[in-house]
């Protein structure tokens, strides 16, 4: 087996995200676009069960329960519209995923209402075993445990120019590998324990990609906009919860725009990153006591080229504080584990590869990585408080995927940030 036994191509489509082709292996590709645009699409799905059923592919916006003439519904929301599912069509297993996954529904109208006749999630639990599968693979190709995360996102790495019939330079896939290694860092959980990150690099870097990909790899979250109570944390008004409750991983976009508008929620998303308590939104209902920990990654561009002699974090904090109080930069970056900037512009959609590795393969790296750093964390005695935990996880990731001879330097540079 080569590694591109293990890649797919990335598929561009008008009609779907290519992270549903990637996500979902069929030859039927019109299906999947049919199914996707009745969940997007109102009118579409209102023709297509104008005499029978039709196949829904998407997740939903929010999930909650109601009780309608004495039958009780979920309700699952989508852009083209609310779909009740009965709850005796939900077992425990699926009750566990319902608010999370991505879900195949098929649906039949009745009067107005859109009624599921079936429901079953379409994201496999991550298997440890694909992972090691995948290293063992790259290891034959002579592919190092770093360069993976990369293939995993789409970009050609040091190792792979013969096969994508690339003649990038090695110094400027170094750049890219290294980028996406520190995002990647964010979606690994060492000893229990997550990253929080904040990038503020040029446009085109490929921050959104990286996000979008995860909403369906790793069932993350992916937000262009100030988050409000409601959506990060509970809909008072009906009950449905938030984002930190389905997702495992919160991606905020353009944080340069609207970084003064956080500041209703800060103090929510301070508690969250810390101990992975989220308190109640505003209203009369309580959200869940449930720990939640997740990543947190905080993402804008950065226009003006030179970051002058201060570090990435000093940097960062300077941008931060026009936006919010200072004692509240001060607590968010204390939170944040790792810092991205750039100086100079990286165009990286001229490397990519159109293609990435398959979903299951990657999803299982992911945990098998977080298994293998969890058994190299050491207590470095590096810093203090939350930096000393981050640098700690630094260090494990590092060595677990051979990111340098000298891990524990990267692990003094959580101090710093990083220039890539």
């Amino acid at each position: 087996m080569r590694i591109t036994d293990y890649m797919v191509p990335y598929v561009h489509s008008d009609d779907v995200p290519p992270e549903i082709l990637i996500a979902i292996k069929t030859s039927d590709i019109e299906r999947v676009k049919k199914a996707w645009r009745y969940s997007q699409n109102p009118y579409a799905l209102a023709r297509a069960t104008m005499y029978g059923e039709a196949e829904i592919i998407g997740k939903p916006s929010s999930v909650f329960i109601v009780s309608k003439r004495g039958y009780t519904f979920y309700v699952l929301k989508y852009p083209s519209g609310n779909i009740l599912v009965d709850v005796s069509m939900v077992d425990d297993d699926l009750a566990e995923v319902i608010q999370t996954e991505l879900l195949h529904v098929t649906v039949r109208r009745q009067g107005s209402t859109y009624i599921a006749t079936s429901i079953e999630p379409l994201i496999a639990t991550p298997k440890e075993e694909r992972g090691k599968e995948l290293i063992e693979v790259a290891e034959s190709d002579d592919i190092a445990n770093w360069e993976i995360p990369t293939l995993g996102y789409g970009y050609v790495t040091p190792s792979t120019k013969s096969l994508f019939n690339s003649n990038a330079s090695d110094e400027v896939l170094f750049r890219i590998a290294k980028l996406v290694n520190l995002r990647f860092m964010t979606t690994l959980r060492v000893k229990g324990q997550v990253l929080h990150a904040i990038e503020l690099t040029s446009p085109n870097t490929g921050k959104t990609t990286f996000a979008v990909r995860n909403v369906f790899l790793l069932n993350w979250s992916y937000v262009d906009e100030a988050p409000s109570y409601a959506k990060l944390i509970m809909d008072a008004r009906n009950g449905a919860l938030g984002l930190v409750y389905r997702s495992d991983g919160i991606f905020i976009d353009e944080v340069d725009k609207y970084g003064k508008e956080m500041k209703d929620v800060i103090h929510i998303m301070l508690t969250g990153m810390s101990h992975g308590i989220w308190v109640r939104g505003k209203g009369d209902r309580d959200a869940p006591s449930i720990k939640r920990i997740l990543p947190v990654f905080l993402a804008g561009n950065k226009y003006n080229k030179v970051i002058t002699s201060t570090t990435p974090r000093q940097y960062m904090y300077d941008v931060l504080s026009t936006m919010m109080p200072q004692s509240e930069v001060e607590a968010l970056l204390d939170r944040i584990g790792i810092v991205i900037m750039n100086d100079d512009p990286i165009n990286i959609s001229d490397y990519k590869s159109n293609y990435v590795i398959a979903d299951s393969y990657l999803r299982g790296f992911v945990a098998y990585v977080s298994k293998l750093a969890s058994q190299n964390y050491k207590d470095l005695g590096l810093f203090s408080g939350r930096r000393r935990d981050q640098a700690n996880i630094v260090h494990a990731i590092c060595v677990t995927l051979n990111l340098s001879k000298d891990c524990e330097q990267i692990a003094k540079e959580v101090e710093t940030g990083w220039l890539v």
